[in-house]
């Protein structure tokens, strides 16, 4: 996002904006990491070709049941989630 916007996650305000765009997405869930995610993420890094990062967005993601991510990020289109942008 702050590249998209030639901001820094230095900028407090442009922090604030953000989070408080996405807590008030409607439908929008937050899901927290569990241990299971940790491990997970591991097979998934290997079955989708991404990085360790991706993978653990990923490894939520599926175990919350979600069928989208929203993501700029090109790599989750390797995956079987739908991305939004």
């Amino acid at each position: 996002m702050c590249r998209l916007a030639g901001k820094t996650m230095k900028d407090r305000a442009f922090v604030e904006e953000i989070i408080t765009s996405f807590t008030q997405m409607r439908g929008l869930t937050i899901e927290p990491l569990k241990l299971e995610d940790y491990a997970s993420a591991t097979d998934l890094m290997n079955k989708h070709k991404i990085d360790y990062e991706d993978a653990l967005h990923l490894a939520s993601a599926l175990r919350a049941g979600a069928q989208e991510i929203v993501s700029n990020d090109k790599d989750f289109d390797a995956t079987t989630l739908k991305r939004i942008f």
